[in-house]
């Protein structure tokens, strides 16, 4: 494709696809409720078991390869890459590991969905249903919890699929374990310490979404003020009924990545999580069996102390980790990517993105600093983000922005950027097809800005 104005920044589909970007945007979807689905399945009308949640998330995932199709040749490229490495790994730990490929292809899947069907109008449009979606659960749960749980008993559900422990289930109510905060609600605490899940049955996934959704409203902000408004405030009420305070933190990282966004180059965010690990570990120094508090500081001596339990095989991404040793691991998502995918798969993963994928307008590249920052704070508490419910969306939404081939905007001296990619990036914030004559390196923003008018 061409290497400016790039189908990702266009809000125009051909006729005949129409109906494929419907189900584009039908697949996320699922990806983020078919688990509710299946705990009201369980609860109300037939026992469910692990290996009915595998089948679904496998056929979302099969579907959505399908309807990538023959239009991609660099999706199968990066599978490809990305398989052959997979087949590698197991082959040295001597262990096929379905989690590990599953944990791989995700983002690469939907990423090139997004890349092949969405446009700017499609995205906002799955924001759109994607807030309402959650907002109405998140109500109807908060609204009309004894109701909610007569049909949707989600600790049950999380028993049935292996995710949790029958002793529990007996010890706790229909909620997930962390669907009550027992050392209190930090948000609004005369709401109770009750924290709503909505759709995603679990609220650590409600802030991971609200943070998704709010990069998204507010890297649209010009093309709309009143819907900004209406979807923050809806964005907002979902992340203070879920008490997702690790959501709102994660708000306010966007905010400050779309500012200082014109000055960040990929170099050095992809070094962020190289010194961010040795931090971490220096902070744990001495305190390996120093008991941890659940808030942030807790949280990034926990991490750090797991990160220090990984020896040199599993760094090395050598000798496979036990499932109940990641379940252990899994407060540090740092620990448990290298633990998972080893440091030099991590590292190659983070390249892949971070220097491959394209982003030539400030648009697209604000939303890439997103996704990067998103992970590589998120890293240091959780692996949460490997999760299809809000997976699905991130990767879709970063495919949907991607535009030219370069890895970033091409600045100029004093931080500013060249003609043709201001106008690639109004033209994308505007909604509209950058007319070809805009593209010329001299004159062509001054060109559009007619126009426009």
């Amino acid at each position: 494709m061409s290497g400016t104005a790039t189908f990702a920044l266009s809000t125009d589909v051909r006729p005949d696809a129409v109906g494929r970007v419907g189900a584009a945007i039908a697949l996320v979807l699922c990806a983020m409720i078919f688990n509710l689905v299946l705990a009201v399945i369980n609860t109300s009308i037939a026992p469910i078991v692990e290996a009915h949640v595998i089948s679904a998330e496998v056929a979302i995932v099969a579907a959505a390869v399908l309807l990538i199709g023959g239009g991609s040749t660099a999706f199968f490229g990066v599978a490809g890459i990305v398989g052959v490495w997979l087949a590698s790994t197991m082959a040295v730990r001597a262990q096929l590991d379905p989690k590990i490929c599953r944990d791989a292809l995700i983002p690469v899947v939907f990423y090139f969905l997004g890349r092949r069907y969405g446009t700017l109008r499609t995205c906002d449009r799955l924001v759109g249903l994607a807030i309402a979606m959650v907002a109405i659960g998140a109500l109807l749960e908060w609204a009309f919890l004894d109701v909610y749980l007569r049909y949707v008993d989600i600790l049950r559900y999380y028993v049935a699929k292996g995710s949790a422990v029958a002793q529990s289930a007996a010890q706790m109510p229909e909620l997930y374990v962390s669907g009550m905060r027992n050392d209190g609600r930090t948000i609004l605490p005369f709401l109770g310490d009750h924290r709503v899940s909505s759709i995603f049955l679990e609220p650590v996934s409600v802030g991971n979404f609200g943070a998704i959704a709010f990069a998204w409203v507010l890297l649209r902000a010009p093309d709309g003020t009143a819907r900004f408004i209406r979807r923050s405030l809806l964005i907002f009420l979902i992340l203070v009924l879920g008490d997702a305070r690790f959501g709102l933190y994660l708000c306010g990282v966007v905010a400050l990545v779309y500012v200082v966004a014109p000055v960040l180059r990929p170099g050095l965010v992809y070094s962020l999580p190289f010194v961010i690990v040795p931090l971490l570990l220096v902070n744990a120094t001495g305190f390996e069996e120093a008991p941890w508090l659940n808030d942030l500081p807790g949280r990034l001596l926990l991490s750090g102390q797991l990160l220090s339990t990984i020896d040199a095989a599993q760094a090395l991404g050598m000798r496979a980790t036990t499932s109940a040793a990641m379940v252990v691991l899994s407060d540090s998502g740092y620990a448990s990517i290298i633990a998972e995918f080893g440091a030099i798969g991590a590292a190659g993963l983070g390249a892949l993105f971070v220097f491959a994928s394209p982003a030539e307008s400030q648009l697209s590249w604000r939303f890439k600093l997103f996704v990067c920052f998103y992970l590589i704070v998120l890293l240091t508490i959780s692996t949460s983000f490997l999760s299809i419910k809000t997976a699905a969306l991130l990767w879709f939404l970063a495919g949907g922005t991607s535009d030219g081939t370069a890895c970033a905007p091409k600045s100029l001296p004093g931080g500013s950027t060249d003609d043709r990619t201001i106008a690639v990036s109004d033209a994308a914030a505007s909604g509209r097809r950058l007319p070809n004559s805009s593209l010329a390196p001299a004159g062509g923003l001054r060109a559009f800005r007619m126009l426009k008018e």
